[in-house]
Order: structure tokens, then C-alpha cells, then sequence
């Protein structure tokens, strides 16, 4: 948003130098840079007159202009379409350097001489306008600077608005912020309209079909409008904030827009059809052509604005071919409306096209000041443009915009700023606000917030504005402040954090990945669900929600064994989604935890070599991590997928929570170009830390011994370890305390197809000494079962 010094004085005295109104204004909290005018280096460029042009005798393109520069008359070639005789143009003599760093040299063009430019604006770097040359005002003084004439206009900032503040998108809006520091009133533009006897009533209808989108719509009617340029005041006003002159109808809106921040349209009276404005909702799949010549695919989430047969507009976005003001038109009718600022959001960003009229009804504009716009623009078109204004307008406003009303105690603002305030300065404050004072006590003030701050909904919002006013700069520093928090702690959020910094202690290096990946992406996962495709995505390679963690670890992984680190402890906790068209938005998350491994798990030592990463050692992490949140005993189900070498399924209590395995290694060469192993593992979170209790326990340790003893067997090689260690826990008994498998064998004197295997016991009691026969009970018992069920045979 950029508003200019000079522009800013129509409505308000500003006390303040050019270097301290960038200061107060960001003092208010709408942060703003002086710009630096492009022109101020270009001290030899200057007004010329173009007294003659002829073709050139060598090319059909272009033209030799006789151009008096105000002490001497000078040649020029030129080929710009729109050089005519009588125009002053800005001249670039010989030794100018244009931005870009281009010399203006005498050079013979074609056998020409030519000594000097004729520039079109995007040469000299006011905008990116290259149609023709830049044609200035007849009353524009020969052989003035071109610098000393167009800052006339005064100096321009660039304020960078937060999204709260609609009302500073305009001129009018930060001169009102700036009488709360002066104290100067507020002076707005006095409207006097010359109505015609011919009313508007039957000319125009207003049909409303989404008032939740569009509460209010009104529109005026002029006739007989003269197109042409803007006078030079209304071209050096536009200039000063960026904006390029069209025409006297098309700038006079754009000056109100930026007056008063209120979007306006004009539409060619004569290209709408049925002497009727519509306003509803797009269809899916409905196609338009806006104004930048682009055809556009629409859904239901679009607002349109229609004629009686077809729409005319992209209702705050953009207005469409069908019905744009050009040289011929005669009759036009003018749009002020009030749109629902999430319509227009959700429009913007479906179509990928922000406007100066999108940017504030976005905001939120003042529902309040659609009349004022509008006869203001009126008043406009009459004057630069003889336009003849229908008596009246057409106000459609079926379902108004409610202002809130505040109550705000004195004492509360008092004890949130820490220092005490005088409440008459309080009062008018709200007061030059615009606020409408209903009650006025002494330690409170009700109010209703005015029309244009849509953001002054609550107690606290006023108090902001106080403090805003008054400056952070002078409220003193707190020499001892306590925080007590309000809300109870959120177990589910500690227990998740608990988990993440307990991965982190494993020695796993925590990465953030980006939740937006290509469609490719989203199928490398165990379990295919449905995507969710972005609606608006930068690229393809970001065009849906993830539905697995392990694609960004892998590519993460990729990027690190580029740089020669192969040995990797890496870790994800975050969300990915699936298509659920159940809910509320279409779409269901879930929080889950993936690690991956790759190289060794440390450097190698000269006592020993280190041992590789392997899937075991994830699994190692997963029964630790259930463990200590209490998750129960995890189990692990073989799975088979082409993308995985190994691949087991992560149960806990009959829950399949997560998978665990070996990336294949011809997946991951085709499709990462990686020829390293990787192993990874992803979990839901949810199943782990649902039965935390982060309570620390204590007890003290047993002072009665413990008994070991071994189980070796022979199983069948189908038979999986974890079927074995299920019976030995079941038949164990109370007192056993651990189950620890330790030994595989394979080989001499074992039967081919089977397998040996030993789990080490520990039997202990808290109470006293176990027995002999106690555990030689249990042990029998142990056997007995494993030869009935698995027909194990002893060792």
C-alpha cells in the first residue's frame, strides 16, 4: 500500500517533516519507508516540444521528430507508434543514463542523426508501461526538469499493513490515524452531485442471489460521458502511488479506490443486457474472460456478477472483456458493493489472482461507505468527464452488516498497560475513533465501533488502541513480572513433546519436512488411500497433502549422502492426511512418527567396529517407546509390498498402529537414485501416548535373589519368534520377570526347515526366595505347551 505526502494534506493537517511522517506513521503501527524517486538521479532530462515529425526516409517504424528543447531545436529519431506534433514528451539529451544503465549517446540511426530520446515511462523507471511514449500535460513548461515536474506530486511511502487493518488501505483512512496524533480534524471531500430529471428508477434492477457473499450492492447510472485523458493533477496523484493513467472515467475510479479504500467498477451501460445486475454464485466449471485477456475456470466458492444472460464481472476481483469501458462508450454504470471478505479470499486464491479491489475487500471494506464511494466517483465523472448522472441510485441491502457494540472498564485497560491513564483522554479517543458513544460512566464507556474497523470487535481490540495511541515507547518498563497462566496443562500436548524429546535422547536428529508433495509421493506408502490434492499449488511438485512421513525422510536422506554423510539417525513428527469424505472439510489427519536409519550406528572405535544400522534396531526404538508411555507389548506381523525388502506390520493390543522395514533397494534406486540401505519405520502417534502417565514412580530394588534358566528349542522355520515368546510369557507365571531371546542357530545337526532358538529367564520375587521346584514347575509347564502347540522339540 503507498500513499503520498501531498495527497494525504487534502484531508488532514499533517504538522510533520517528510522524514517525520515516516516516523509517526510507523509510530501507529502502519510501518512505512519513504520511496526513493527514480527520477531524482536523472538530472538531464528534461520537457521537450515535438514541433514536426516525418517518416524516416529508411524505415517504415520510425520517425524523425524535430523536438525544441527550450534553448535550441534538435532531431530525434523515434518509433513509437503515438509521437504526434504538439506533444511534450520527456527528452533524454546526450550523456543521460537511463536506469538500466543505458547511455543516451548521438548515434546516425539508418542514416539519420539523432541527438536524444523520447522515453515512454517504463524506460525511465516509473512503470512497466512501453505502449508508447510517455505524453505529458500541454501546460508543462519547455526545458523544465523532468524530475522538478512530476514531484510536484510530494513524497510517497510504502506502508506495509497488517491484515487487521482494512481502513489504511486508503488515503483517508491513514489521514484519520493521523489526527489521532494531531489532534487536527478530519476534513473529507464536500460532494455535490448536478442530477439529471430522468431518475434511475427503471433503468437498472439489483438482484441479490448469495447475500451472504454480497450483503449490499448499489449502483449509479450516468450517460453521455466524454472519454479522454485525466487532467494532470488526477495523472501526477495516480503516478505518485504507482498507478499508470487510462482514461478520465477508468482513473477517476482508481482515485476514489485509493481515496477512500472502497473498490469500485464501472461497467459499459450499453453491454448489459436485460437492464439487469445479478449477483450469485459460479457454477463448476463455468469459464469467463477477464480483463487481462486470461479465460478462467470457476467453482461454486466464486462470486459472479451477471447480467440478465451472462456474468460481467469476478465480483472484487476483476471485471470481464464483455462489458469494459473503451473509447466508444457513452453510458456507464458504476458498482459500489460490500462483500463478505472470506468470499473474495476464497475467490482470489482459486483463481491465483490478487487486484487492488481483491486486496481490500479481502480485508474487509466499510459497508458504511458503498454510497459515499459511490457519489464521490459520480461526482468525479461528471466533472472530468461532462457526464449527465441519473437522479438517484439503486441500494440493494437485504441483509445489513451488524456493528458491534463494547463495553470497555477503565480499570481493566489500566491493569493490562500497567499505568494509569486520564479517562477523558480515553473518551476522546474512541470519540475521533469514530466510535458512537451510547453510555459514558465513570469507570466505563459503551460503545459502537465504527463501520470501517471491522477488527474493533472486543474489550481488549480498544485497549490495543489505546496503547497504540498513546506509544509502548512510553509506557515504562515492569521491574518484576509474574505470569500465571489461566488454562490447565494440556496432557495430550506434554505427552507428545515427551515423546519427541525422548526419540531426540535416542541420538535421532529431529527434520521438518514439507507437508505439500507431488502426486508421485503420495503413493509411496504401505496402505494407498486417497490424496488431497491443493486447490491453488505453486507447482506440481507441491500439488497435494502428504499421506506418509517416509518420502521426506528418504529425500532428506538423499540430500545428505550428496554431501558424502551416509551414517544417519533421522526422525519426523507430524501430520499427514487422507481423502475422508465423511467430514466436515473432505479430508482427516493424522499425527504419526518416522524414523529412518541408514550406515552405522557410530563411528567406527579402535577397540572394536561398529556395528550397521539395521531394522533392528528401529525396532529396538519402537518397543522402548511403547514401553516407557506405556503402550503395551508391540507384536510384528509380516507384510509384502514391492517397495520393501522386509516389512512387518506394528500391532499393539490388535491395533495395526504403524510398519517397520527395508526400503527395497531397486525402489530406491529407480526412484531416489540411492544404492544405500535404508531402513525405516512410521507409527502412529496416538496408540503410543494414549496410556501415558507422566508420573515418575519409585520402589526399591528387591533384596531376595534372582533365578535364571534357559529355553532352547527346536521350532519349524515358519514358526516366528514372537509366537514363542507369547507362550513362555503366558505359562511363566507371576514371578517371572524377564524374557530375553538371544540365540539363533541354523546348521549341523538341525533339520533343514527348522530352526534352534534360546530365550534366557528370570525368575525373582519381591517377597522372598524362590524355590527350586517353584520354577521347575513353571519350566515344565513352558515345555509342555511349546511341544503341543508348535511341536518344539528340546535342545
Amino acid at each position: 500500500m503507498i500513499v503520498n505526502q501531498k495527497w494525504l494534506r487534502k484531508y488532514t493537517e499533517i504538522p510533520y517533516s517528510t522524514e517525520e511522517l515516516e516516523d509517526r506513521l510507523t509510530h501507529l503501527g502502519l510501518e512505512a519507508k519513504l520511496l526513493e524517486n527514480p527520477l531524482d538521479a536523472l538530472d538531464t532530462l528534461i520537457i521537450g516540444e515535438v514541433l514536426d515529425v516525418e517518416k524516416h526516409p529508411n524505415a517504415d517504424r520510425l520517425s524523425v521528430c524535430k523536438v525544441n528543447t527550450g534553448s535550441e531545436t534538435t532531431g530525434v529519431v523515434c518509433g513509437a507508434p503515438n509521437v504526434a506534433a504538439g506533444q511534450k514528451v520527456a527528452l533524454a539529451l546526450p550523456g543521460t543514463v537511463l536506469p538500466g544503465g543505458f547511455k543516451i549517446k548521438p548515434a546516425k540511426i539508418r542514416g539519420v542523426e539523432s541527438r536524444g530520446m523520447i522515453c515512454a515511462e517504463d524506460e525511465l523507471g516509473i512503470s512497466d508501461d512501453h505502449s508508447g511514449i510517455m505524453v505529458l500535460d500541454p501546460t508543462a513548461t519547455i526545458g523544465e526538469k523532468l524530475a522538478d515536474y512530476l514531484n510536484r506530486a510530494g513524497a510517497s511511502y510504502e506502508i506495509d499493513l497488517t491484515p487487521n487493518r482494512p481502513d489504511c488501505t486508503s488515503h483517508i483512512g491513514v489521514a484519520r490515524d493521523l489526527t489521532l496524533l494531531t489532534g487536527a480534524p478530519l476534513q473529507l471531500p464536500a460532494i455535490e452531485i448536478r442530477e439529471e430529471k430522468a431518475s434511475i428508477e427503471g433503468q437498472v434492477e439489483i438482484d441479490i442471489r448469495n447475500s451472504e457473499g454480497c450483503p449490499r450492492y448499489a449502483a449509479r447510472l450516468i450517460r453521455d460521458v466524454k472519454i479522454g485523458p485525466s487532467p494532470r493533477w488526477m495523472q501526477e496523484a495516480l503516478q505518485s502511488v504507482g498507478l499508470r493513467s487510462i482514461n478520465n472515467v477508468v482513473d477517476a475510479a482508481n482515485f476514489v479506490l485509493l481515496e477512500t479504500g472502497h473498490p469500485l467498477h464501472t461497467f459499459d451501460y450499453a453491454q448489459i443486457r436485460g437492464k439487469k445486475i445479478v449477483v450469485r454464485s459460479a457454477e463448476d466449471g463455468e469459464e469467463v474472460e477477464t480483463l487481462d485477456g486470461v479465460r478462467r475456470e470457476l467453482n461454486r466458492e466464486i462470486l459472479l456478477i451477471c447480467d440478465a444472460e451472462r456474468p460481467v464481472a469476478i465480483a472484487g476481483i476483476m471485471g470481464l472483456a464483455n462489458s469494459e469501458i473503451t473509447d466508444s462508450t457513452r453510458d456507464i454504470l458504476i458498482e459500489s458493493a460490500y462483500f463478505q471478505p472470506a468470499t473474495i479470499r476464497k475467490g482470489s486464491k482459486t483463481l491465483g489472482l490478487q487486484t487492488e479491489a481483491s486486496y481490500r475487500f479481502e480485508r474487509g471494506a466499510d459497508p458504511d461507505g458503498v454510497i459515499f464511494a459511490l457519489n464521490r466517483v459520480s461526482q468525479l465523472i461528471q466533472d472530468l468527464a461532462d457526464g449527465k448522472v441519473f437522479a438517484g441510485y439503486v441500494d440493494a441491502y437485504p441483509k445489513p452488516v451488524p456493528k458491534p457494540t463494547v463495553t470497555v472498564r477503565f480499570q481493566k485497560i489500566e491493569d493490562l498497560i500497567g499505568i494509569p491513564f486520564d479517562r477523558e483522554w480515553i473518551r476522546n479517543l474512541f470519540d475521533k475513533l469514530g466510535c458512537r458513544i451510547l453510555e459514558s460512566k465513570a469507570d466505563y464507556v459503551k460503545l459502537i465501533s465504527p463501520s470501517w474497523r471491522p477488527d474493533l470487535e472486543r474489550e481488549v481490540d480498544y485497549i490495543e488502541e489505546v496503547v497504540r495511541v498513546y506509544g509502548m515507547e512510553n509506557v515504562p518498563p515492569c521491574s518484576h513480572m509474574q505470569v500465571v497462566p489461566d488454562a490447565e496443562a494440556d496432557e495430550l500436548h506434554e505427552a507428545i513433546e515427551a515423546l519427541r524429546s525422548r526419540v531426540a535422547a535416542f541420538g535421532y536428529l529431529e527434520i521438518f519436512g514439507n507437508s505439500m508433495v507431488s502426486e508421485n509421493q503420495t503413493r509411496q506408502t504401505v496402505k494407498p488411500v486417497e490424496p488431497v490434492k491443493v486447490r491453488n499449488p505453486l507447482n506440481q511438485d507441491m500439488a497435494y497433502l502428504r499421506t506418509s512421513l517416509i518420502p521426506g525422510l528418504v529425500a532428506t536422506a538423499k540430500r545428505n549422502f550428496n554431501r558424502s554423510s551416509f551414517d544417519l539417525n533421522l526422525f519426523e513428527m507430524g501430520y499427514v492426511h487422507h481423502r475422508f469424505p465423511a467430514s466436515e472439510t473432505g479430508a482427516a489427519e493424522e499425527l504419526r512418527l518416522a524414523l529412518l536409519v541408514s550406515g552405522k550406528q557410530e563411528e567406527d572405535n579402535w577397540g572394536y567396529a561398529a556395528r550397521p544400522n539395521d531394522v533392528f534396531v528401529l525396532k529396538g526404538i519402537g518397543e522402548a517407546l511403547a514401553e516407557e508411555f506405556y503402550a503395551g507389548k508391540l507384536s510384528w506381523s509380516p507384510l509384502e509390498h514391492a517397495e520393501y525388502l522386509h516389512l512387518a506390520e506394528i500391532k499393539t493390543a490388535n491395533q495395526a498402529i504403524g510398519t517397520i522395514g527395508e526400503l527395497h533397494p531397486a525402489f530406491l534406486k529407480k526412484e531416489w537414485g540411492i544404492e544405500s540401505p535404508l531402513f525405516v519405520m512410521e507409527t502412529a502417534v496416538l496408540p503410543l501416548i494414549e496410556n501415558c502417565n507422566r508420573r515418575v514412580t519409585f520402589k526399591t530394588l528387591p533384596v531376595y535373589p534372582a533365578t535364571e534358566r534357559d529355553v532352547s528349542i527346536v521350532i519349524s522355520e515358519e514358526i516366528s519368534i514372537a509366537d514363542v515368546h507369547r507362550i513362555i510369557r503366558a505359562q511363566g507365571g507371576q514371578y517371572l520377570q524377564k524374557v530375553r531371546f538371544y540365540d539363533l542357530y541354523r546348521g549341523k545337526n538341525i533339520d533343514k526347515g527348522r530352526k534352534s532358538i534360546t530365550f534366557n529367564l528370570v525368575f525373582q520375587a519381591e517377597h522372598r526366595t524362590l524355590k527350586d521346584e517353584e520354577i521347575d514347575e513353571r519350566m515344565k509347564a513352558i515345555h509342555q505347551t511349546l511341544s503341543d502347540h508348535l511341536n518344539a522339540k528340546l535342545r
